[in-house]
């Protein structure tokens, strides 16, 4: 860490996320140090959501604190390209933006793009995430035609009502997402979902046959849970009630591998065989 700090000593990213990592013991933070597995590039200090459980930033009549504090600056495309360049140094490295200490990524979607341009003009090693809510259809498709590799999305729900008392979309909606999904996957973006999950809710009927089809109309290769780590009352009282039949995680995973046998089911980052495949061809060019 302190190489790096030495380095890129005006870099503000580095001091950043050198807090991220030993204040907050952020790993995806002390990755980027390490230079292992997937580290992260944070760029945005606001969001286009505001999430119920947003854990950089609450709303002030929600009664609960934000367990860490967000990025207060806008880097500047250099800040982000050194970052990435000295991450991107293995054929199987991953750099993220969108962090947990930052807002929405692609609020910033000019500096990302330019950045990735760079970085491709220098580099093809590794791989370009970006984690995202992907409500801004038109920032996604120009961070996508820049030289995006992998987008995982965040949601919570399938259905616009469900979706919209959690994220509070402000100027998107859950077919903006949609859209921005399928762009990406039809452009060769190997797409995923980070699906908030949460007993009683997520098993719903109503719940599972809108997110089937939600699967299958964008193309996603990866569904990825994620416990939902919120207060049950608040979160109950927040969203819709049940309009059909609860049948439990167990059964409502065993629906969604019978019904998208073609899906990935899982909670973890990996970069997937077919992309490992196009990568390794496109180095021996």
């Amino acid at each position: 860490m302190k190489q790096l700090l030495d380095r890129y000593s005006e870099n503000r990213l580095y001091q950043h996320l050198s807090n991220c990592a030993l204040g907050y013991e952020c790993l995806t933070a002390s990755n980027t140090f390490l230079n292992r597995w997937e580290g992260a590039v944070p760029v945005s200090f606001s969001c286009n959501a505001g999430c119920f459980g947003c854990i950089s930033e609450q709303p002030e009549d929600s009664g609960f604190p934000a367990p860490q504090t967000r990025m207060n600056f806008r880097p500047t495309v250099e800040e982000v390209t050194q970052v990435m360049l000295e991450y991107l140094k293995a054929p199987d490295s991953i750099i993220s933006f969108g962090q947990g200490c930052e807002g929405e990524p692609s609020t910033q979607a000019p500096i990302i793009i330019e950045a990735i341009r760079k970085v491709r003009e220098q580099t093809k090693l590794g791989y370009i995430n970006i984690n995202t809510n992907a409500g801004l259809t038109d920032h996604i498709r120009g961070i996508v035609d820049a030289g995006l590799d992998l987008m995982r999305v965040s949601t919570i729900s399938a259905l616009d009502e469900h979706y919209n008392a959690y994220y509070k979309p402000r100027a998107y909606s859950l077919k903006n997402v949609e859209k921005s999904l399928r762009y990406a996957a039809d452009k060769g973006v190997f797409t995923s979902i980070n699906y908030l999950i949460f007993p009683g809710v997520t098993d719903r009927e109503e719940e599972i046959e809108a997110m089937i089809d939600f699967v299958r109309r964008t193309g996603l290769k990866l569904i990825q849970l994620r416990n939902l780590n919120i207060d049950p009352e608040s979160y109950l009282k927040l969203i819709p009630k049940a309009q059909g039949e609860v049948y439990g995680m167990k059964q409502m995973l065993e629906i969604y591998r019978s019904e998208l046998p073609d899906v990935v089911l899982g909670s973890y980052t990996h970069v997937p065989e077919e992309l490992l495949k196009r990568r390794k061809k496109h180095l021996q060019r």
